[in-house]
């Protein structure tokens, strides 16, 4: 069955966006509420939201996602007016909501009923609802100026007129506000919500035109006016109001008499196209026109762009930069046969510009990709405590570095294998709490998620202060489960033993839980970040602590690369993984265990000839050379030297997927097109030295 809303494509994305905004601020605020005790700051940040949410998603027709919000507010409410306190059970009860309202968020995204009931998450609710406790008075707040009943106010209830009366013998002040909204916001009733939220943060609303509840049924007009009692200054009216999108402030004053609500006129309305600061006129029951028309010309300083808009600017990009490679050999070879030819000079003079700007787009473009980490971060705070209660353990959880800005599709590729190395670091890593206090730890451990630029790459860390990597026990898992020879496990030095964690099948868990213990995740986090030319390194130390550090390229799309060739073809190196380069006599070449070596600074080096790794065929007649171009590339800590025939440069390449119709092929990530328009292979270093690696771990099991 399917949902029906009266609303455009483009009003459920609005809205899509927003609801996902609120449900991170809940869940981000109900992890810190249980960090730090119930701070009201972060108490009224998730009741907003959730109002806000309850708002929006009433006006757009879902019925049960507003019936679970409403029922959410009542329990935040009574937290915030300290008639319930916050346990463990009430913050995953909490919790829970948002998991129900993110799969009716994916209701509306996909226009289709996921089958997800209420019953449950209402029942707890109620549950927890009932048990409240009998309510504490609330302190008085001091009063900053006096408010006087006006001779000819509005019409207002009882009910208000003594709200209004007791509000004056407090001593608090009272304001009018005019918010204009918007006439080309999607959703002005939401931003109506958001304002009468708003200021119901900061005082009290005697009454407001429109009411909440025909602000609840859509049914406002251009502006809202509110009548509010309140002890905070007019300064922290205005900023409040300020914070509210799609809206400008047209008139706020503190008054001494309550007036009818000022009108806003119809050239003020038509002059606010959408407002970022709002404009305050302090005479009250007038309209600053020229002002309402100054924030009119303050336009969005953002838009919101389709991902894919991006990606075919970037390949586009790619394209322009394959051209440009084309136009610079072209003009070197007519620089060497028209030397000093004016119309060369020119070419190279033009050449240079359009390579400058070819320079700036890319740049641009890059950043136009470019999102903070945090959008990966945020979803893990939730992902770690889970696991810590699952374990049973404590856990304090820091996020630094969430600033740090990575390209959208590493972002959306790395999620998986950072979310393993977090569970890694709670499970495995950080030790139970009275384990913890044998060993003089304190009983809550730490684990550090951090994100950092280093040159022209992002590290991401997970680190925690465990118990550390035991090589001996690593070794014996190791020779028990096959994976190594006794032999060779009791020849590797230390520091080396421990990336055999990302062995396929290995595991030193001494049981099976649901978080891990199967023998999987670490090589899948390896093959992942593999596939993003990125690396991970291992630092551990027995009884301190476990890191894992990331290294990504900030970009797939254009990496900078070194070229070399073999049998009259291009391969491209990533430029990441190159340690060196060196011409090496044959004569120096040696064999141990079946397989070419070099040794170079005392360090052997296995050789890999690409010519037989892929199988390629010399021509008839060819001689070996007495002298051979080598480049020494390292993954994870290991080195070896790819023998080719020549060295050509280094460049940036446009990284090009093989297509379906070719598949996986073992040592190869993709290619380019070069300037001359000839295809290159962009190598795959990390299977390359897998491979060796793999071959060298099986001659030792047979030697052996």
């Amino acid at each position: 069955m399917g949902f029906d809303f009266d609303m455009s494509a483009e009003d459920i994305k609005v809205f899509l966006d927003e609801a996902e905004e609120q449900l991170q601020a809940m869940e981000a605020g109900i992890l810190r509420l249980e960090k730090d005790g119930q701070n009201p700051e972060h108490l009224q940040e998730i009741f907003r939201a959730a109002h806000t949410l309850k708002g929006s998603s009433a006006t757009l027709g879902h019925k049960k996602m507003a019936e679970v919000t409403h029922s959410m507010e009542n329990v935040l409410d009574k937290l915030r007016k300290g008639k319930l306190a916050l346990t463990t059970a009430v913050g995953d009860t909490l919790l829970a909501c948002l998991d129900v309202l993110q799969a009716f968020k994916e209701e509306i995204a996909t226009g289709q009923e996921s089958g997800v009931t209420t019953a449950a998450i209402m029942a707890r609710l109620a549950a927890i609802d009932g048990n409240a406790a009998p309510a504490q008075e609330a302190a008085p707040v001091p009063p900053e100026a006096p408010a006087a009943l006006p001779s000819d106010a509005p019409p207002l209830s009882a009910e208000e007129e003594q709200k209004l009366t007791a509000a004056r013998q407090s001593g608090k002040n009272t304001f009018w506000a005019v918010l204009l909204l918007d006439k080309n916001s999607p959703m002005p009733a939401v931003r109506a919500f958001q304002a009468l939220l708003a200021m119901g943060d900061v005082g009290e609303i005697i009454r407001s035109w429109p009411t909440q509840q025909e602000v609840e049924e859509d049914r406002i007009g251009d502006d809202l006016k509110i009548l509010l009692a309140t002890g905070e200054s007019l300064d922290k009216v205005r900023a409040v109001l300020a914070s509210v999108p799609e809206a400008g402030i047209v008139a706020l004053s503190a008054v001494s008499a309550v007036s009818a609500p000022p009108a806003v006129s119809e050239d003020a309305a038509a002059a606010l196209q959408l407002v970022e600061a709002p404009v305050v006129s302090e005479s009250a029951g007038t309209v600053d026109k020229g002002a309402v028309a100054k924030v009119g010309k303050n336009e969005s300083r953002t838009v919101r762009v389709n991902v894919e808009v991006l990606d075919n600017l970037m390949n586009l990009v790619g394209e322009l930069v394959i051209e440009r490679t084309r136009l610079n050999q072209v003009l070197t070879r007519l620089e060497m046969d028209k030397e000093g030819d004016e119309v060369v000079q020119v070419m190279s003079s033009a050449l240079a510009q359009i390579s400058r700007m070819t320079s700036n787009l890319q740049d641009e473009i890059q950043r136009a990709r470019m999102l903070p980490v945090e959008n990966l971060f945020r979803k893990f705070p939730r992902m770690v405590r889970d696991t810590a209660q699952k374990a049973n353990k404590e856990i304090e959880f820091v996020v630094l570095g969430q600033e740090t800005e990575l390209d959208r599709s590493v972002i959306e590729e790395i999620g998986d294998p950072m979310m393993h190395l977090l569970r890694n670091a709670v499970d495995h890593g950080i030790e139970a709490p009275m384990d913890r206090l044998r060993t003089g730890k304190p009983a809550k451990g730490t684990v550090i998620l951090e994100a950092f630029h280093e040159e022209n790459h992002i590290i991401i860390s997970v680190r925690d202060d465990g118990r550390g990597m035991d090589p001996q026990k690593i070794r014996a898992s190791a020779v028990r489960k096959g994976l190594i020879s006794e032999e060779a496990a009791r020849r590797m030095p230390d520091h080396e033993v421990v990336n055999l964690v990302w062995a396929p099948g290995f595991s030193t868990a001494e049981k099976v839980t649901d978080i891990s213990g199967r023998g999987v995740g670490l090589d899948v986090v390896h093959k992942n970040i593999e596939k993003l030319n990125g690396s991970v390194e291992i630092m551990s130390e027995v009884g301190k602590g476990t890191e894992f550090r990331v290294k990504l390229p900030l970009t797939l799309a254009i990496i900078r690369s070194l070229q070399v060739e073999v049998v009259g073809t291009t391969y491209c190196i990533p430029l990441s993984s190159v340690v060196e380069t060196d011409r090496i006599p044959v004569s120096q070449i040696q064999t141990v265990r079946g397989r070419e070596v070099i040794v170079k600074r005392g360090e052997v080096i296995p050789l890999l000839r690409l010519v037989e790794a892929f199988e390629l065929d010399r021509p008839e007649g060819y001689e070996e050379p007495e002298e051979f171009f080598m480049v020494i590339v390292s993954v994870m800590g290991k080195q070896i030297g790819l023998v080719v025939d020549n060295l050509i440069g280094e460049g940036d390449v446009v990284i090009k997927p093989l297509g379906k119709f070719i598949g996986d092929i073992p040592g190869i990530s993709g290619a380019t097109i070069m300037g001359d328009g000839d295809v290159a292979i962009i190598l795959d270093i990390s299977s390359l030295v897998g491979a060796v690696q793999a071959e060298i771990n099986r001659r030792e099991a047979l030697r052996s």
